[in-house]
């Protein structure tokens, strides 16, 4: 797949990044689990494996507002992505992304990307003043295009939210604050062109923004590597939808064990898999 180029825009200098403490967030698939290391970051990957990690890193770099968000730690204990659900036990919310977008955590950010690249998603944490109202942290220069005209005070789930929509010269783009506690999470989604799945999409994502329960408070817990010894009648196709909470189990299959597109594996073979 070719590289998918993604859309840029500016921070306000003056933004404050939020407490490191206020949204971490773990990678839970193959590629960023920390054991083992050398499969996540020295191997290289065959050229079947590569149109994932492309379109991650693309992303990564292209949606980044500087000096305005948190570090993310990468610590069991705070939040972690789930096939399309990103859940965060320690400050209690969860959201999930669209159909057909896959999930990557980065540095600073959890950034989503449409199969195909037409679309994007980056959610992150910056700090607003508490007598800030929301539309006017959308209106006051972060973000170049913003339409002013368009900014919206709404309420999401019972939380005081607003939008706005913005427009760059290939990327259109709708944009959502919205406050928790005393921080306050963005919702930018960015689309090629305009449309009804575009708008949808944006909607139902925020929309999905809500608290855990204690129960899945209690029960969410990162994924962890397991290796185990392959069967007969086992197949990279098996075995790969075996691991749960893993988006194109296959092909992170392959990338967690340096397999080409068309390499099986072998009985007695010891092979990693993700496992709860």
């Amino acid at each position: 797949m070719p590289r998918a180029s993604f859309p840029r825009w500016s921070a306000m200098p003056s933004s404050r990044p939020a407490r490191p403490r206020s949204i971490r967030a773990r990678r839970t698939s193959p590629r960023r689990i920390r054991q083992p290391r050398s499969v996540c970051r020295t191997r290289r990957p065959s050229r079947g494996n590569t149109s994932l990690r492309k379109e991650a890193s693309a992303t990564a770099r292209a949606i980044s507002p500087r000096s305005t968000t948190s570090s993310m730690a990468k610590t069991p204990s705070e939040g972690f992505v789930r096939g399309r659900r990103f859940l965060h036990p320690k400050l209690g919310f969860t959201f999930q992304a669209p159909d057909n977008f896959t999930l990557d955590n980065t540095a600073q950010a959890v950034i989503g990307v449409r199969d195909g690249g037409s679309q994007a998603m980056r959610f992150d944490v910056v700090r607003v003043p508490a007598e800030q109202s929301l539309g006017d942290y959308l209106n006051s220069g972060w973000m170049e295009g913003v339409e002013k005209a368009s900014t919206e005070d709404i309420t999401i789930n019972g939380f005081p939210a607003a939008s706005a929509t913005a427009k760059g010269d290939q990327w259109q783009f709708k944009v959502y604050a919205l406050r928790f506690g005393s921080d306050v999470y963005r919702f930018i989604f960015a689309a090629r062109q305009k449309s009804t799945e575009s708008e949808r999409n944006a909607r139902e994502t925020v929309n999905s923004f809500r608290r855990l329960t204690l129960d899945e408070i209690q029960a969410a817990r990162p994924l962890r590597i397991k290796v185990i010894t392959v069967q007969p009648g086992d197949t990279v196709e098996s075995l790969s939808h075996r691991m749960a909470g893993v988006d194109h189990p296959a092909e992170r299959f392959r990338v967690l064990n340096g397999l080409d597109r068309n390499a099986q594996v072998k009985v007695r073979d010891r092979v990693k898999v993700v496992a709860d």
